[in-house]
């Protein structure tokens, strides 16, 4: 072919020389030129014809060496599909793949060479649209059926990926009759089970436009469930869903009942952690006060959902037969987390009667809307928090984002307190902030110890958790973006079992108040740290009276408090060091230096009276929160 293109390219040369001296010389012999026309359409038709051929060269070119091992272009004729080129839109690339692909599914080998030239595409959307659209849905179902069977070959795994991805490149632009036909046989008593777990398998691996995911993963759900080895089948589903929150989200909640039927089926062979991972997508990526009940925002359903899922686990608690949670702990947790405000405000009342549903109630002590929150009952979310706890990260992750938003809510009454409002809203926020943590230490069994009661291996394991959450609660901030999300709560938590790894063993065994008393402790931090950064101890340099650096013993005028080895303070005078960072385990000398004098400087009346009258105050709120809990 390449050579009877460029001998098209010299008959159309010499056409283009010779017509003219040709005309030109029958002119003056005043002979008719009218037969010339046809030389001059002949020349056209070359000129038209010619990159066809050389397109259809360089098709047989692709498929023959960067869609096949082999050792070059072969000689002589070469079969060709004009069909397939057709329906390829003429890309040789998409030729090629098409028939390699159909080749490997009708043999089960497949060429390395073939998937690499598909990965090295996959991303490109021009391409994965003219390749999708050449096999045809059925096309791609089956092959994706056939790949089932090899899936151990290390090249068929590596195709079955790739194939997921392309078709995920796709999607956005293929049609809903396209995607229609890609589940059309599913609804046939007689489908091969292996056909819906290739598809499921390709949407595992691709990232997927939301509407066609949401349409085919429904699809398959509804198949899958008289379906052979389902389990996978629905784990498949739910990684491709963790991966588009807004999928997830319409998945779950565009059924009234998908929830409860995945969270009382049979466990997934990962345990559950792809589903875990899409509910986490569906409820903690939006959060939102736009829309209404009657037209919900993405926020709206994420808070519904939650709601939805704390309820059906302590119905699940709730009999005594069932089995465990579908989901890992882990992932309760980062629910729980995701929606501390809301733990807390449950903490305070006894919950609503009417769940799941969702509520639009602010917090009165903090500025702004509050995003929609999930309603719970009292004793469910209790029952739920109780099991969940049992797991160390779990309630670590809880811990963690309950400091952060005890931080924010002191330092929302701290600003209010600089700017000449009074102590109303530390006071409250203080009684809303010990309710919360009473109500978790609860559920952690660290609320009611009896006293000289050894603690269990679970209670100790707790105790350890808050303690260090109580050494390193001032890393965590005071302020930020909110609602949090499941990443920045991850790295809080890091800081706390880091430092669980650090304490002595001893350290959670202790007395029955312990909880009580460090929950307290570290809340009179995190006010201290709040009221440090806005001023109201006075200024830094030079250090006011109540300042921390005027309370330094040993401290001569001209010193440089930050050189001080009783400074407690960071470089910049307005932050505490962590309780972590006050214990200097360099040194072979006293190396509570730094924490004795913290404690000397808060509890010996060095930080004024300014201070003296709110603890006193922050004392009976939070009292007030916890003694539900710990009586």
């Amino acid at each position: 072919m390449d050579d009877f293109e460029r001998g098209l390219g010299r008959a159309q040369d010499a056409l283009g020389r010779n017509e003219p001296q040709l005309r030109r010389v029958l002119q003056q012999l005043n002979l008719d030129t009218s037969r010339l026309g046809a030389l001059r359409e002949v020349q056209s038709w070359i000129g038209t014809t010619r990159p066809d051929l050389r397109r259809r060269s360089e098709t047989i070119r692709s498929e023959q060496t960067e869609w096949a091992t082999s050792s070059g272009v072969p000689g002589g004729l070469t079969a060709f599909n004009e069909e397939l080129y057709g329906k390829a839109a003429h890309d040789p690339d998409v030729y090629a793949a098409v028939g390699k692909l159909t080749e490997a599914a009708r043999s089960g080998e497949v060429d390395e060479k073939t998937v690499a030239a598909l990965e090295k595409r996959m991303g490109d959307q021009t391409f994965a649209v003219t390749l999708m659209n050449a096999l045809g849905a059925a096309g791609f179902r089956n092959l994706m059926t056939k790949t089932v069977n090899h899936q151990q070959d290390k090249n068929v795994a590596r195709l079955q990926t790739a194939l997921g991805k392309t078709l995920g490149t796709a999607s956005a632009k293929l049609s809903p009759a396209w995607r229609d036909e890609l589940t059309d046989d599913l609804g046939r008593s007689t489908v091969d089970w292996r056909s819906g777990y290739g598809l499921a398998l390709a949407l595992k691996d691709g990232t997927f436009d939301s509407a066609f995911l949401v349409a085919v993963a429904r699809k398959i759900d509804t198949w899958k469930w008289t379906a052979y080895n389902a389990p996978t089948i629905g784990m498949n589903l739910m990684e491709a869903l963790s991966r588009n929150p807004a999928a997830a989200q319409d998945f779950f909640a565009g059924d009234p009942k998908m929830m409860e039927r995945y969270l009382t089926w049979q466990t997934m062979p990962d345990g559950g952690a792809a589903l875990g991972k899409a509910l986490e997508a569906a409820t903690l990526t939006f959060r939102d006060h736009d829309g209404s009940p009657q037209q919900p925002s993405r926020g709206y359903l994420s808070a519904k959902l939650t709601s939805e899922f704390i309820h059906l686990e302590a119905q699940r608690i709730d009999e005594e037969s069932s089995p465990g949670s579908r989901v890992p702990p882990t992932t309760t947790g980062h629910i729980l987390a995701g929606y501390i405000a809301d733990v807390n405000r449950i903490a305070t009342d006894a919950g609503n009667t009417k769940v799941p549903d969702v509520t639009d109630v602010d917090n009165p002590n903090l500025p702004g809307q509050d995003p929609w929150g999930p309603q719970f009952k009292r004793e469910e979310l209790h029952a739920v928090m109780k099991e969940t706890f049992v797991d160390a990260k779990a309630f670590t992750t809880v811990m963690a984002a309950q400091t952060a938003y005890a931080g924010r809510l002191l330092d929302h009454g701290a600003a209010q307190m600089a700017a000449g409002q009074g102590d109303r809203v530390f006071v409250a926020n203080a009684g809303w902030i010990g309710a919360g943590f009473g109500f978790i230490a609860d559920a952690a069994g660290l609320a009611k110890i009896e006293q000289g009661k050894e603690l269990d291996e679970a209670q100790q394991r707790n105790m350890k958790i808050l303690t260090a959450t109580l050494n390193t609660g001032l890393a965590i901030p005071q302020s930020g973006a909110w609602p949090i999300t499941a990443g920045v709560v991850g790295a809080w938590t890091g800081l706390i079992e880091d430092s669980v790894k650090g304490d002595a063993e001893d350290k959670a065994r202790d007395e029955a108040n312990s909880a009580v008393r460090q929950t307290h402790d570290l809340i009179q931090d995190l006010t201290a740290q709040a009221m440090l950064k806005h001023g109201l101890f006075g200024s830094a340099d030079p250090p006011a009276p109540t300042h921390p650096w005027a309370s330094l013993q040993d401290l001569k005028k001209g010193d440089d408090p930050r050189d001080n080895p009783r400074n407690f303070l960071k470089d910049d005078g307005r932050t505490l060091m962590t309780r972590d960072e006050m214990i200097d385990e360099t040194t072979s000398g006293n190396q509570e230096k730094r924490l004795e004098a913290y404690k000397r400087w808060i509890h010996g009346g060095l930080a004024g009276e300014r201070w003296d009258r709110l603890r006193d105050r922050l004392d009976h709120g939070f009292s007030d929160g916890f003694v539900h809990y710990a009586s």
